[in-house]
């Protein structure tokens, strides 16, 4: 018998043996890449949260120390025609939060307004103690669910016209997109300078409501859209007090101690200007959400901006829905 002979394959059966062989070789690859993943890194939020106010005070000694040192640049102008300006301090509080921040996690996926920044490698005091109760538990989150978004120096604008009430400097901790940790730290406070909450478990001392007595509404908005605003509310609603402010961590500040009823924004904002006031608001049992009323995803830096408005409030939310 013979059996020798040759094996003949045309091209279309090596096309179809060649791809057979590439789809097993791709399915093999994802799936033993799959089993070997490394275990999750966990992370404590309970030392985050240290980490956090720390980040946020050290952020606002670079704010404080450049004050009379700056060297200013435009952005451009914003869509209300104000100028978006940046300063050395912006860069200086920025580099002084992520060396912070990353000084205790290295791999944290932080998102800044200053991102572009490129830091020096000069040491900054990362070990100060931090004072939070000793009676909060240990919460373990995994990294890859966490984003922690800051504003190095918000209100800038006012920055630079030394209307340094409205300064802050912000660390939100976000966990599949929902604000849970807020520090807002007030450089330029002889006194409670920051205000911190983890919503569930604790707030900062200073962070005491106590609801608006006035016998009229009062709403606090942006003074770059006044005009426009006013002019809403005054069509939809009676009685009320309009208060003009700088700085989203300054008007979400005030809703939160009760100062103001309602914090209104009619047009697009950035989520590092309201992620740590959207936590510490929820945390006082309170509600931050769009006009619309719907809640705020922080969860990826692909979308860093709030597109729909934003109504912030401690109680009545629904009544300012659908106002503006």
């Amino acid at each position: 018998m013979n059996f020798g002979g040759v094996i003949r394959v045309n091209k279309a059966g090596f096309c179809v043996i060649s791809g057979a062989l590439l789809i097993l070789f791709v399915y093999v690859f994802t799936t033993s890449s799959r089993n070997n993943d490394s275990p999750s890194v966990k992370i404590n939020l309970r030392q985050l949260l240290e980490v956090a106010i720390k980040a946020a005070e050290n952020g606002g000694k670079e704010v404080v120390a450049n004050k009379d040192n700056l060297q200013i640049k435009s952005k451009g102008l914003t869509k209300e025609g104000m100028q978006d300006s940046v300063t050395t301090a912006d860069y200086s509080s920025h580099c002084a939060i992520m060396k912070t921040l990353k000084h205790a996690y290295p791999t944290l996926h932080v998102i800044s307004e200053e991102k572009k920044v490129q830091c020096d490698d000069k040491e900054i005091d990362y070990l100060e103690h931090v004072t939070i109760p000793k009676s909060l538990d240990d919460h373990l989150e995994d990294i890859r669910d966490i984003s922690v978004w800051i504003d190095p120096l918000d209100a800038t604008y006012e920055y630079t016209g030394k209307l340094y009430n409205y300064v802050t400097t912000m660390v939100c901790v976000a966990v599949k997109g929902e604000p849970i940790i807020g520090v807002i730290h007030k450089p330029f406070n002889t006194e409670s300078k920051t205000f911190w909450a983890w919503v569930g478990k604790a707030k900062s001392f200073n962070l005491k409501y106590a609801r608006n007595k006035s016998k009229n509404i009062k709403v606090i908005i942006s003074m770059s859209h006044s005009g426009e605003i006013k002019k809403v509310l005054s069509e939809k609603m009676k009685n009320i007090d309009v208060v003009e402010a700088a700085g989203a961590g300054y008007k979400a500040l005030e809703v939160a101690l009760g100062n103001v009823d309602a914090y209104l924004h009619i047009t697009a904002i950035k989520k590092w200007d309201i992620c740590a006031g959207n936590a510490i608001i929820k945390a006082m049992g309170g509600k931050m959400t769009t006009k619309y009323n719907e809640l705020i995803d922080y969860k990826d830096e692909d979308s860093v901006k709030n597109e729909k408005g934003l109504v912030a409030t401690i109680t009545n939310h629904d009544m300012y829905i659908g106002k503006f």
